[in-house]
């Protein structure tokens, strides 16, 4: 499976997806790319939802941490 490089921002990993996703709506992307679009949407989406779960838990132990 594809990786992502280290230290991509979220958003930018979001927006290059919601790209594809669109591209892929338009009939934009080929037979022959289209193997290695969905690859890369779904090493993209993996990232953005491991993000946002680690994010999620980083700011639970904050709040834990504050008493809150």
């Amino acid at each position: 499976m594809e990786r992502i490089k280290e230290g991509t921002r979220y958003e930018d990993a979001s927006k290059e997806l919601e790209q594809i996703l669109s591209e892929m709506e338009d009939d934009k992307i080929s037979v022959d790319d289209l193997a290695t679009k969905v690859e890369r949407a779904s090493a993209l989406l993996k990232y953005c939802s491991e993000k946002l779960k680690n994010t999620e838990e980083q700011v639970k132990e904050i709040v834990e941490k504050l008493g809150l």
